[in-house]
């Protein structure tokens, strides 16, 4: 096994002596530093096919020390799994606040799902299967839910009810959206001639098709 490097907190660290936000720190680091190890790792060889083994040598720290963090690795898949929720969240708040009508905002939140070179490939769908199985599978699935349907609440309450179709709430709208965005995930998944970003823009702009012209709100 390779050598801990700095970042690593050996067991019996924390001693009085050292600042309390420089332990933090240096928790936060070691923890980023093999998530982002084990999420490449993910990507390239797939969540079956890595062992906890795997992430100790690539990430170079002690097996013992990364499992005083991550007691297995469905930990870090966890741990993967809300960072993913946590990114998802922050793009739903870009696009509320750089959107200058409903039609606008939901159409940026669809868009940006897709920006830049992302892998299709079957490896990837396994991991992002493992993902979404722990944001929907355990007792911290209800918090991700809410926390992603809450961003969408708001990206629609942003400008009125004048800007939802007549008889909808933020609420019901929200709904469809979500599940929009998860349908589109699962079939993705499960299907290997599905095309993702094909269908996820074509259901984006269904949906934006629902809301009320900009013009109709003056």
């Amino acid at each position: 096994m390779s050598s801990e490097r700095a970042i690593s907190v050996p067991s019996g660290v924390l001693t009085k002596q050292a600042p309390q936000g420089r332990v933090d720190r240096r928790v936060q680091e070691f923890r980023a530093h093999v998530l982002e190890t084990a999420e490449s790792l993910f990507a390239e060889r797939g969540v079956e096919a890595t062992k906890i083994d795997d992430i100790c040598i690539e990430a170079d720290v002690a097996k013992r020390t990364l499992c005083n963090h991550f007691p297995t690795k469905a930990h870090i898949v966890q741990a993967l799994s809300r960072d993913a929720v946590s990114r998802m969240v922050v793009m739903i708040d870009d696009a509320r606040t750089s959107g200058a009508s409903a039609r606008e905002r939901v159409s940026l939140l669809f868009t940006s799902m897709f920006e830049g070179e992302v892998p299709r490939g079957p490896i990837q769908r396994e991991s992002v299967g493992a993902f979404f199985h722990v944001a929907h599978g355990t007792p911290d699935a209800a918090d991700s839910e809410i926390r992603v349907s809450d961003a969408i609440l708001l990206l629609l309450q942003e400008g009125g009810a004048d800007e939802l179709p007549a008889g909808c709430s933020a609420e019901t709208f929200a709904e469809v959206i979500l599940g929009a965005i998860y349908s589109t995930t699962l079939e993705w998944i499960h299907r290997d001639d599905y095309d993702v970003e094909t269908r996820t823009a074509e259901v984006g702009r269904f949906i934006v098709s629902l809301l009320p012209e900009p013009a109709a709100l003056d």
